[in-house]
């Protein structure tokens, strides 16, 4: 009885350290979850040109301290977005693909746009109207065991290639790190979708008209 009592002890020490090894293998991307607004804007315009720019004065996603949290992250990210669901509390999600950081923040601005009715031209079809979205800053960090994020752009209406009114969006938000890459992950998703949809669309396209 006692060799059958060590070695059933001996095999769920081996399967709690192989499931503990499995949850706590780091992965080389961040999943991000942006959350769309429920939201309807009247634009005259037929398609929109949506352009994306890069300006940020440093291009390292993260700090030092938040590089050595992360270990293995490449730099990309799996995005996943979520709309409400006709019951209360119902949410839909869907996997949209991979994606560098501005790759990704220009399909959430289109997925935005387009969710509020404001078709987005093809890249290779320039339109009249245009959305410049221009990502001043992007910047994860560990601090003191919270994970801390910072994000501002610049969002510039355009027609015939004119400045007719820009925005200027910054955001922050902080999550404790509990344990391995989700409240990262967490906490990126919930800046993002906070400063992407804190975007006021209805300055751009007035519902009285354009």
């Amino acid at each position: 009885m006692m060799l059958v009592s060590c070695r059933i002890k001996t095999l769920a020490i081996i399967l709690f350290v192989a499931m503990a090894t499995s949850y706590c293998g780091s992965k080389n991307y961040l999943v991000v979850n942006y959350q769309l607004p429920s939201e309807t804007v009247t634009a005259n315009e037929s398609d929109i040109s949506l352009i994306f720019e890069d300006q940020r004065a440093e291009q390292a996603l993260v700090t030092k301290s938040a590089k050595m949290a992360l270990k293995d992250f490449s730099g990309d990210f799996t995005l996943i977005v979520v709309s409400d669901g006709k019951a209360r509390d119902d949410k839909k999600k869907r996997l949209v693909g991979a994606f560098s950081l501005c790759s990704m923040i220009k399909r959430i601005f289109k997925q935005r746009f387009e969710n509020a009715g404001i078709r987005v031209a093809p890249e290779d079809q320039s339109q009249p109207t245009a959305i410049e979205i221009i990502l001043k800053e992007f910047k994860l960090d560990l601090v003191e065991r919270k994970w801390v994020v910072h994000m501002t752009y610049q969002a510039n209406l355009l027609k015939q290639n004119r400045f007719v009114a820009g925005q200027t969006i910054t955001g922050n938000a902080e999550r404790l790190r509990v344990f391995g890459n989700k409240d990262a992950e967490k906490v990126i998703g919930e800046l993002i979708s906070d400063a992407v949809n804190r975007l006021n669309l209805e300055e751009f396209f007035p519902s009285g008209g354009a």
